[in-house]
């Protein structure tokens, strides 16, 4: 219960789940399976070769958003404990996401949208359009 407390997305997993993550703690690439039910639209993240640094998260159509602050799952408190990795991990997606959007709400004012669509994640799409369609209606 305390991992749960720590980091609240250890609630979306079955009780076999988390004891699963928990048992393989020396091999954080064992966490691959579960990160969909932690994480919506997540299927994987990309380490680097040595399996120890999260560079990107990876969603099931393969779409790939380069994580700003990579996480080293090994570096200090980090080794054995992966509620702590995870959570650097969850702060790395939310900020890489909002550096995502920003780029992305400016290449639309200047990007022909067929263009634009075709560079940005889904995601970060359907976000950035709400914004000029929001933008639109309040303008009319």
């Amino acid at each position: 219960e305390t991992k749960r407390l720590f980091f609240p997305r250890f609630f979306f997993l079955s009780n076999e789940e988390l004891l699963s993550i928990l048992s393989e703690t020396k091999d954080p690439t064992k966490v691959q399976p579960h990160l969909g039910k932690a994480f919506e639209a997540i299927a994987k993240v990309r380490f680097d070769n040595n399996n120890e640094v999260i560079e990107a998260m990876v969603s099931a159509e393969g779409e790939v958003v380069e994580l700003v602050d990579h996480v080293n799952v090994v570096a200090g408190d980090n080794k054995g404990n992966v509620e702590k990795w995870l959570l650097q991990v969850e702060k790395s997606m939310q900020k890489s996401l909002r550096k995502e959007s920003s780029a992305s709400v400016a290449a639309y004012a200047s990007d022909p949208r067929t263009q634009w669509v075709g560079e940005w994640p889904g995601q970060v799409v359907l976000e950035v359009d709400m914004i000029y369609w929001s933008k639109d209606v309040a303008e009319a």
